[in-house]
């Protein structure tokens, strides 16, 4: 009986080793692929940014502000 279990779990833990070995080739593939950001994220991006540099320059004295 013991045999049985023994089997089952060496069994599942090849499928296991087989799930994660194929996550990780699946990641080394895409790791070269560049990054590519949308033109809506990367307009509310900059302009979340601007937002955060016109609050600075309001609230800080003129010649401790950050250029």
């Amino acid at each position: 009986m013991h045999r049985y279990y023994t089997f089952l779990a060496l069994d599942l833990a090849r499928q296991r080793a087989a799930e994660a070995d194929r996550y990780r080739l699946a990641a080394l593939a895409h790791a070269d692929e560049p990054k590519r950001v949308g033109l809506l994220r990367r307009f509310v991006a900059r302009t979340a940014v601007a937002i955060a540099r016109a609050a600075d320059e309001c609230a800080l004295p003129g010649e401790l502000a950050p250029r």
